[in-house]
């Protein structure tokens, strides 16, 4: 190899060579396989409603100014001095040939397995194609031929890839005519995002009233379809079912030129339309004036975008283990490195640093849309709203208040989650909190809808698009299967008609594209188009025996009897018990919770050691501040080597808030972490101390861990 090397740094290829060498390569390595993945996935500037402009730039950055740039670089270093332009020259192809060939080698047998190996040949592979740049005239000639690589990709994503059909939109959208809302009334919609009813129930399938007592406010007034499910995995796909009552294609795009008879078409000649989306633009500009996906600035827009493409990159060219330590991208639809910590950014981390700068806060959108309801004027209004909740990253609790963390979650396997049950509960235990602040955003809309006095006389909708998975050994936690449906088709759907005072259950099979017929019919609208749902008002609604879900593996197809969520949700009961989230203990454990610890028998200390993470968080707390350590976390450092995992309870300010057991246990440190009500937290200083817990009931003891 060193011969090889020496060898080649003796020879001299043409400039012209030097140039196209850099630029070929470039475009093989990044700007084509970053384009083809973001040209078939056009969703990504949907969901940032990137102007056309925007997709041109970026198409044009990539593909050509910045591979041609690149090469004319180190052209003029060549040109100005021979010797430190043939070394930069030789540094440039051979990263960007290692760089190629670790995505080749990603779709051999190589990947999935240990990194190195797959490392180490990506690194002689560009060894080798940057000495044959060198060596090889004939290679040189192919090289020359592919000078055209920048052209043929900018033209490939600009007018052949689903992409495409956003650069060259037209805003011209007819508006239908001759629409009758002959019993017109306020309309209300908001669509949580991956919301499984599972979470809202308990084994019996019985909304927990006092775990989430605002939807049981709504509930009172209103019908609970108990029985809905979606017929879409995917937001992009499920939220245009609901607002056009018909299922979906994977060819289309959710924006209105795709999907011109919808919600927003149908009432924009007698309505005020203010609507908010978050991954859709089906509210065409003459029916939202305001635009329902607001662009950011340029500079932020930008910083978000560029943010987002590095993080895309590296996980196109990162191997398997690497690529899991990557913010993940399948969290959200941008922003993908807020997604990556739940607390502050802890020393450089340059994704957290550019995103600083762009508004991430997804609390913001529904308290806008909340504070911009008002009463009807002229004409009756539609207020509609997708809001990115409880959608993870779960980093919020019922007050509204987020807490510290740092992804990925413990338990979490890539997409999926592994096969710790403890740990993948303790994950669910956070999306059940951020359920919690989904329930108070339903009470916040009520009593604005209450004070404006429009509560009563209103058609208000509150549904999810989907569901999410929460339980171990699941490949992929948003993935319909045969086994999953009970968590991602099964959602919430509560419907109040104008003037309902009463509220009912019903458990008739409805499916997302009822929605849309059902509030037409409510409204006294005859429907201007087909569609594939029926009105759940109709004295006969068509008698269904079984339904079917569009997902990434497929159409799933499964009963009608609803049993399918309550596996899920009785298990869910088993973990938490009926007190909500922060009932979560290891078996035999939940009567510690909320026990005065004066009141327990300590035997003699373990030969244990405690040190609790970041314990200046808890010298100084503002239980009114918006960041707040509700997750404790600590690791032990024993004498003797851990004979498996421990039960550990946790003492806040003189009571068990919590109680959890050990993981990443190695001979003799071991780590834990769990979650504490905010309600055990006090202004000021706080006390946390530990206990190691041996046995159950009256077997159990208890004996308190020395802290460091």
């Amino acid at each position: 190899m060193i011969s090889f090397l020496v060898e080649t740094a003796k020879r001299r290829i043409p400039r012209k060579d030097v140039l196209i060498s850099t630029t070929v390569l470039f475009v093989f390595a990044v700007a084509q396989p970053l384009l083809d993945l973001l040209g078939r996935n056009a969703e990504f500037f949907l969901a940032r409603a990137s102007p056309s402009l925007d997709l041109i730039l970026l198409s044009v950055l990539l593909a050509v100014v910045m591979p041609i740039g690149l090469g004319l670089f180190v052209l003029v270093v060549y040109r100005f001095h021979e010797p430190t332009g043939q070394i930069l020259h030789w540094v440039f192809i051979t990263s960007l040939g290692g760089l190629f060939a670790v995505q080749v080698l990603s779709k051999t047998p190589l990947a999935g397995g240990a990194d190195w190996p797959e490392i180490v040949l990506a690194v002689v592979i560009g060894f080798t194609i940057s000495g044959a740049v060198y060596r090889s005239e004939g290679l040189r000639s192919v090289f020359r031929i592919a000078a055209i690589a920048p052209v043929l990709t900018l033209v490939m994503f600009t007018f052949f890839s689903p992409a495409s059909q956003l650069i060259f939109r037209s805003g011209a959208i007819n508006q239908p005519a001759g629409i009758t809302v002959a019993d017109p009334a306020p309309v209300v919609i908001v669509i949580f995002d991956e919301f499984p009813i599972v979470s809202l129930i308990d084994g019996e399938g019985n909304l927990e009233e006092d775990i989430y007592p605002n939807f049981a406010r709504f509930a009172a007034d209103a019908t609970w379809y108990r029985n809905a499910v979606t017929v879409q995995q995917q937001s992009e796909r499920s939220v245009p079912v609901i607002l056009t009552g018909n299922n979906t294609s994977n060819d289309r795009l959710p924006f209105a030129a795709d999907y011109p008879a919808n919600l927003f078409t149908l009432l924009s000649d007698s309505y005020t339309v203010r609507a908010s989306e978050a991954v859709t633009e089906l509210c065409p500009e003459y029916a939202c004036e305001n635009r329902s996906r607001p662009q950011l600035p340029l500079g932020q827009r930008w910083r978000s975008l560029i943010s987002d493409l590095l993080v895309v990159y590296g996980h196109v060219v990162a191997p398997t283990e690497i690529r899991s330590g990557l913010p993940p991208i399948d969290q959200s639809w941008s922003n993908f490195g807020a997604g990556s910590s739940d607390g502050e950014p802890e020393g450089f981390d340059v994704i957290a640093r550019f995103n600083e700068a762009v508004d991430a806060d997804r609390r913001l959108p529904f308290q806008a849309f909340v504070d911009n309801i008002s009463p009807p004027d002229e004409e009756p209004t539609l207020d509609f709203i997708h809001v990115l909740l409880p959608h993870i990253p779960w980093q919020y609790v019922s007050t509204g208040q987020r807490f510290y963390s740092r992804a990925p979650i413990p338990g979490s396997a890539t997409t999926g989650w592994g096969g710790d049950e403890w740990l993948v509960n303790q994950a669910q235990q956070r999306h059940l909190l951020q359920v919690q602040y989904a329930d108070t955003m339903v009470g916040t809309l009520i009593d604005r809808l209450e004070e404006i006095g429009v509560y009563d006389d209103a058609l208000i909708v509150i549904a999810a698009d989907h569901g999410v998975i929460v339980r171990p050994n699941i490949e992929h936690r948003r993935i319909a299967l045969e086994d999953t449906v009970g968590e991602i088709a099964a959602v919430p759907l509560f419907i109040k008609l104008p003037n309902q005072t009463e509220g009912g259950i019903d458990d008739y099979r409805v499916e997302t594209i009822d929605i849309l017929p059902t509030l037409m019919d409510a409204l006294g609208i005859v429907s201007p188009w087909e569609t594939d749902g029926s009105s759940l008002l109709a004295e006969e609604r068509p008698e269904r025996t079984e339904s079917h879900i569009n997902g990434a593996k497929g159409v799933v197809t499964f009963g009608v009897d609803g049993s399918e969520k309550l596996v899920i949700s009785e298990r869910k009961i088993e973990a938490f018990g009926t007190g909500g989230p922060f009932g979560l203990a290891p078996e035999g454990q939940r009567d510690l919770i909320g026990m005065a610890i004066e009141d327990l028998v300590l035997e003699e200390p373990p030969d244990v050691t405690a040190t609790l993470e970041n314990q200046t968080r808890y010298t100084s707390i503002d239980t009114e501040a918006d960041l707040i350590p509700l997750l404790v976390s600590a690791k032990l450092v024993a004498a003797e080597p851990f004979e498996g995992e421990s039960v550990i309870a946790i003492g806040m300010n003189g009571r068990i808030a919590a109680v959890t057991r050990t993981y990443d246990t190695t001979a003799r440190t071991s780590t834990f972490y769990a979650m504490v009500p905010p309600g055990t937290l006090v202004d000021g200083a706080n006390i946390v101390t530990f206990y190691l817990v041996e046995g159950t009931g009256s077997q159990r003891t208890i004996r308190e861990i020395p802290t460091s």
